[in-house]
């Protein structure tokens, strides 16, 4: 099998990063801090943006609070698949980050995702959290020795384990949609900006980390996985948009084409 193609080396080059805020967090501001200050330390440019919900209870003008960074807002019953592309279409560096803006995951993870992404188009983040069950391991035990023995492959040792939560989402994401990879929802990613050009993001809600991984495999990107530290949060996710909205839309009818050109950011 031929090697892939080179890729232009951009691991030094100027990043922007792209913050989801949850709507009810107070580890925002924290997070934002974190955030900055690690990229300062790598002494390139960069650009942070938030993505946040609009929440008319948070100022008296119905404005949300005044962030330090452009601020891309949109209101829950529409998801936030316009602030979302508009963000993507507003950065300005060859490499684009990927994160939740709370104490989810450590920015400082980002090193490893730049140490492999001159070699492929996207990096996705994988938790390693967790010790699989007694059932799990010698049912991966049984799948090895099958393996090498009946076919002649060697399995890799598993990297992960997410338990049961999230079972029939990743099912869908790896038979239904193809995206092959350990935690297809993880959020916290490193892409060159390049490949967001020729398709707009459809999903307002959850399904938005698969459906970025679906198209990134149609347009034959090369994806590697790296694992990231994460701590549970601390309140669950309130999406109005499903995952099965969005899941049936993609499936249905998936958007290729021009990104939509940048909106205006709110005002820090």
């Amino acid at each position: 099998m031929s090697e892939p193609n080179p890729r232009p080396a951009v691991a030094t080059a100027p990043i922007s990063v792209i913050l989801f805020a949850q709507a009810l967090s107070t580890d925002t501001a924290d997070a934002l801090r974190a955030w900055q200050t690690y990229l300062e330390s790598l002494k390139r440019p960069f650009e942070i943006f938030l993505i946040q919900e609009n929440r008319p209870d948070v100022a008296s003008d119905g404005t949300p609070a005044p962030s330090p960074v452009p601020t891309y807002v949109y209101e829950r019953d529409k998801g936030y698949r316009d602030a979302f592309n508009a963000a993507v279409a507003a950065a300005q560096y060859p490499l684009l980050a990927f994160c939740t803006c709370d104490k989810q995951y450590q920015p400082t993870d980002l090193e490893r995702m730049l140490s492999v992404i001159d070699k492929v188009d996207l990096v996705v983040g994988y938790r390693t959290v967790g010790q699989a069950p007694p059932w799990r391991v010698m049912l991966d035990l049984f799948d090895v020795i099958f393996c090498r023995i009946i076919l002649g492959i060697a399995l890799e040792p598993r990297r992960c384990w997410l338990g049961s939560a999230g079972l029939g989402r990743r099912w869908i994401a790896r038979w239904v949609f193809g995206v092959r990879v350990l935690d297809p929802e993880c959020p916290f990613r490193l892409a060159r900006r390049e490949i967001f050009k020729n398709w707009p993001i459809q999903s307002g809600g959850p399904f938005l980390q698969i459906e970025m991984l679906a198209k990134a495999n149609h347009v034959t990107c090369l994806l590697a996985e790296e694992g990231v530290s994460w701590t549970p949060p601390t309140m669950p996710s309130s999406d109005a948009i499903s995952f099965g909205q969005d899941a049936w839309q993609v499936f249905r009818s998936p958007e290729f084409g021009a990104a939509p050109a940048p909106a205006s950011a709110t005002p820090g």
